[in-house]
């Protein structure tokens, strides 16, 4: 197994623990505002993996800062934008919107470094974007002004994304990732407390949540993908991730939504699509997008 194909399936282990989060947070957004949600979560787990690696603090220099502050703006830029976003369409059309990012990084590697994906890169976008589409979409295509913001954090993540694979393999991914958690967390403090105020009911399950997506949904799941990124490309990760949908909607089953045949079939070609990316790699070689 080649350490691409090795990075490809942890960012598939990424992308099950982000599924099981949606009807997490779908429940725990009625108490906790989706600002003051993500402030919380974010600022969190910045202090817990702060304190794990609290010894090697030390070992901070101006470049992992920048770089973690760089990534962190485009993480908490798409969190933020995403949410917004939110409120004035539906959550479908969010998921397909967002999904998106899987056309624009390739697009943006081919611009800034002039990387063209290969053959079966494009075919597993084609597969994974038909499946997405068939998830998400229905009728109404228009495009409104939640679409808009959402196709704008699709922006930020793709950004995210690239600046990971570009600091990721010379920086311990450990400082990276506490660096970029604790910006979002500060990014989402101003409106958080401006539009929001704060205001929350901090019940048991609301808790719960919070610390269920610090922890596993943020501290090890942007800690394995600045990890994995150091050993696979950008482009695989935008595809891989498409998969997170995917797992929502097998989890959200648990809080009453059905798997209808159109998900079914959406989930099978965005797998199908991981898989094409995957195929024939050469042993030791690393795809070029």
């Amino acid at each position: 197994m080649t350490k691409q194909l090795k990075a490809d399936l942890s960012l598939i282990l990424v992308t099950v623990v982000w599924g099981a989060s949606f009807p997490v947070m779908s429940v725990a957004l009625k108490s906790v505002p989706p600002y003051s949600f993500i402030a919380i979560r974010y600022t969190l787990a910045a202090i817990i993996l702060a304190l794990i690696f609290f010894k090697k603090l030390k070992n901070f220099n101006k470049k992992v800062i920048k770089a973690g502050v760089l990534v962190g703006l485009a993480l908490g830029a798409g969190s933020m934008l995403q949410a917004v976003g939110l409120i004035y369409t539906t959550s479908s059309k969010s998921g397909f919107i967002t999904g998106l990012n899987v056309i624009l990084v390739p697009v943006f590697l081919a611009i800034l470094y002039k990387k063209f994906p290969d053959f079966k890169t494009n075919l597993g976008v084609v597969f994974s974007l038909s499946g997405l589409s068939l998830m998400s979409l229905n009728r109404s295509l228009g495009l409104n002004r939640g679409d808009f913001l959402t196709l704008l954090s699709a922006v930020a993540f793709a950004v995210q994304i690239i600046l990971v694979d570009k600091y990721s393999k010379d920086m311990d991914a450990a400082f990276l990732t506490i660096i970029e958690l604790l910006t979002v967390g500060v990014m989402s403090f101003l409106p958080a407390l401006t539009i929001e105020g704060f205001k929350m009911d901090l019940n048991v399950f609301a808790v719960s949540a919070i610390l269920f997506t610090a922890l596993f949904c943020t501290i090890f799941a942007y800690g394995l993908q600045n990890v994995a990124q150091a050993y696979t490309t950008p482009t695989h990760t935008a595809i891989i991730f498409l998969a997170e949908p995917v797992f929502s909607a097998i989890f959200s089953v648990f809080i009453g939504d059905k798997l209808t045949g159109r998900i079914f079939w959406g989930c099978f070609l965005i797998f199908a699509g991981m898989i094409v990316i995957n195929l024939k790699i050469n042993r030791g070689e690393k795809i070029t997008a």
